[in-house]
């Protein structure tokens, strides 16, 4: 088709031992890959071929050798785009990325969890009257989740890092923005040793130049 999914297994020196192709007549990209429990393969992005219309979030399962073991999409009338995928403790999966199918604004944080067949066991949307879009998604030591990512509906100016804290069931306990008078991305996230959490990503507010690296570190209440 147009675009597809391209998956590349490779040795311990980069060489290539295998690759396989996912997707169909229109424009399917994969953003996202994580090794499953059964060492398989998990790839989380779009599809514009399959699901409900224009673009879905698409998860596709795939054995160790790279084939289809199942692929499913979620979503609504609108464009909805996967930009991570984690597998979750309980077997499934969690997605994230951005909606304008539903919620609050013109795109919003939208967190899908799944059982360990792709099933969708709920879904939530996070965000307000401007554009939020997540990047990351970590499950916490405490059984939540974590998303990271950009929102220009709150926040100091332009687009601010925004972390956002859930329970396990995906309702939110609290979120925090940082940022300054221009735009400010995050790409990443991880939970720390003492419980806290650190984003990546890049700043125009601070640092030398146009644009930095940026390094936040914050506390287990962000």
């Amino acid at each position: 088709g147009e675009t597809d999914a391209w998956l590349v297994k490779t040795d311990s020196s980069g060489i290539m031992q295998w690759n396989q192709t996912y997707g169909a007549r229109a424009e399917d990209v994969a953003y996202s890959v994580t090794q499953t429990s059964d060492g398989g393969y998990a790839l989380a992005g779009y599809s514009d071929s399959y699901g409900a219309g224009n673009f879905d979030f698409w998860l596709v399962k795939n054995d160790s050798f790279g084939s289809v073991v199942w692929n499913q999409t979620y979503g609504g009338v609108g464009d909805d785009g996967a930009s991570d995928a984690i597998q979750t403790n309980d077997g499934g999966y969690a997605l994230v990325g951005y909606t304008t199918s539903m919620g609050a604004g013109m795109n919003d944080f939208w967190l899908v969890k799944t059982d360990l067949s792709g099933n969708m066991l709920w879904n939530r949307t996070y965000g307000g009257s401007g554009d939020d879009e997540a990047s990351w998604v970590i499950q916490t030591s405490d059984g939540g989740y974590a998303l990271a990512g950009v929102t220009n509906s709150t926040g100091a100016g332009g687009y601010d890092f925004w972390l956002v804290k859930t329970d396990s069931s995906g309702q939110s306990q609290w979120s925090r923005t940082y940022g300054g008078a221009y735009d400010d991305v995050a790409n990443a996230l991880v939970q720390t040793g003492d419980g806290g959490y650190v984003l990546a990503g890049w700043t125009g507010s601070y640092g030398a130049g146009d644009v930095d690296y940026w390094l936040v570190k914050t506390d287990s209440s962000g």
